[in-house]
C-alpha cells in the first residue's frame, strides 16, 4: 500500500481506526491483524521503555530504536511520533530524518511547545515556530514518499477559528493531512461543516461516536489500557492468594 492509497483507503473507510502501540507484542499482535497502518505513540512507548506516562521524558535516540526494531516485524505502514520535533526546527530537521531512516512513513507531528507533554490542556506553539518545524521536517525527508501529518492540540484554547487558520497555514506549507486532539463533539462536527483543504483525522477512545466527515481516527492506546487493566486484575489475584505456585 502506498502513501497515498493510505490516505484513499481512509477517504474511502472512514471508519477505519488506526490503532496505536508502544510495546513489541502489542505491535506484533497488531500487525498480524494487516491494519493498513499503526502508531508507534511516543507515550505508550515511553512508558514501556522508561517507565514513564509522559512522551516528554522520551530521547529521541530511544524512541528511534524502538522504531527500527519494529519495522523488522510490520506488515503495514507505520506511522512514527515526531512529537514536537525534539525541540527547535534544526532539531526537528535531523529527528525528521531520523525517525524516516528508521522505518517511518508518516511522521506525525504535533503543536506542542518542546518538549511535549502527555496530558489534556497542553501549552501549544505559535503557527509560525509550527510551519518552520514542518518546513525543516520536510527539508529532511529523503523518500518523496514519506508524508507529515499534523496533529494540532490547542483547540480548547485557540478555538475553531484557530484551527482552521492554522490548517490553511499547514497546507501551503507542505503537510499531507491533520489530526485533531482534545476536542469535544460539537466542535468536531462544527469542523466537518468547513470545507478544509487538507484530510482531517481525529484521535479516538473506545465509546467515542464516530461522526461522518472525517477521514480517519487515531486510537490513543486502547489495547494497551485492556491489557494493563487486565494486569491490574491479575495482581489482585495474587494478592488476594487467588494464584498459587501450583497453579501457576
Amino acid at each position: 500500500m502506498t502513501q497515498t492509497n493510505l490516505l484513499t483507503y481512509l477517504d474511502q473507510h472512514p471508519d477505519t481506526i488506526i490503532p496505536a502501540s508502544g510495546d513489541g507484542n502489542t505491535f506484533r499482535m497488531l500487525s498480524d491483524e494487516g491494519f493498513p497502518a499503526i502508531l508507534i505513540d511516543g507515550t505508550l512507548t515511553a512508558n514501556t521503555l522508561i517507565a514513564e506516562d509522559s512522551q516528554g521524558m522520551l530521547t529521541l535516540s530511544e524512541y528511534a530504536k524502538f522504531l527500527r526494531d519494529m519495522r523488522l516485524k510490520k506488515t503495514g505502514r507505520l506511522i512514527a511520533d515526531l512529537q514536537s520535533g525534539f525541540g527547535n526546527p534544526l532539531n526537528t530537521y535531523y529527528s525528521a530524518m531520523e525517525l524516516e531512516r528508521s522505518g517511518g512513513d508518516i511522521l506525525l507531528l504535533n503543536d506542542q511547545t518542546y518538549p511535549a507533554h502527555t496530558t489534556a490542556e497542553p501549552h501549544t506553539t505559535t503557527p509560525e515556530d509550527l510551519i518552520g518545524k514542518l518546513r525543516a521536517a520536510k527539508d529532511a525527508l529523503e523518500n518523496s514518499d514519506t508524508q507529515i501529518w499534523i496533529k494540532l492540540e490547542g483547540i480548547q484554547s485557540y478555538g475553531i477559528e484557530g484551527i482552521i487558520q492554522r490548517i490553511g497555514y499547514l497546507a501551503k506549507a507542505g503537510a499531507d493531512a491533520i489530526a485533531i486532539d482534545h476536542y469535544d463533539i460539537d466542535q468536531l462536527a462544527q469542523l466537518t461543516e468547513r470545507q478544509l483543504p487538507l484530510p482531517l483525522m481525529e484521535t479516538w477512545t473506545p465509546g467515542m461516536t464516530q461522526i461522518t466527515g472525517i477521514s480517519g481516527w487515531l486510537d490513543k492506546g486502547s489495547l494497551t489500557s485492556a491489557i494493563k487493566n487486565a494486569q491490574s486484575d491479575a495482581i489482585k489475584l495474587i494478592k488476594q492468594g487467588g494464584i498459587t505456585y501450583a497453579e501457576k
